[in-house]
């Protein structure tokens, strides 16, 4: 058998044809439905490790479905190149309550990041609110190690009732951030 007769152009053209399927199928996934990221550095721990392979989905950024406890990547408010991985503690109109932010409100648009790792990630504590037009993803589930593979959301870390509290008069949201022990 030669190799000549799998080269010919009709196998040639129904390769690069199909090839070209896969890729855009690929692609079109990836920029709208929802692709696998690896996470370093260690803001998000114990929730994420350095080097875990998470699940992420696009369609509840971009439908504007986030909710406080979602764990999302964002553009750097700083660095456009860098994604960064942080848990929504508040959204707009929450106002937020810690050592660096005394009793802030969350502008309209903009939602409230904080890393897990409380001492160990730079977070809108630092930088501020962060644009909602900033986030890309949404971490759902962790797919590497398999010993850890699990759901991201509802963590046991975030424990809405403890750190959201509704103002009964008004109806506005507080978040108070506790320190890691």
């Amino acid at each position: 058998m030669s190799l000549s007769r799998f080269f010919t152009r009709k196998n040639v053209v129904r390769y690069f044809t199909g090839a070209g399927v896969v890729y855009c199928v690929a692609h079109t996934i990836a920029a709208h439905v929802g692709e696998l990221v690896i996470c370093s550095g260690p803001s998000m721990h114990p929730t994420i490790h350095d080097g875990d392979l998470v699940l992420a989905e696009r369609l509840s950024v971009n439908s504007g479905n986030i909710h406080r406890g979602d764990i999302v990547g964002c553009l750097s408010p700083h660095e456009s190149d860098q994604l960064l991985c942080k848990r929504v503690v508040a959204k707009e109109s929450d106002f937020v309550n810690s050592e660096l932010l005394p009793n802030m409100r969350v502008p309209r648009g903009h939602v409230f990041l904080q890393g897990d790792n409380y001492l160990a990630s730079t977070d809108s504590r630092h930088f501020g609110p962060v644009p909602a037009g900033l986030l890309q993803i949404r971490l759902t589930l962790r797919i590497w190690p398999v010993s850890r593979f699990g759901w991201l959301s509802n963590h046991w870390f975030w424990e809405a009732e403890e750190n959201v509290k509704r103002d009964p008069k008004d109806g506005r949201h507080t978040t108070r951030f506790y320190p890691r022990t």
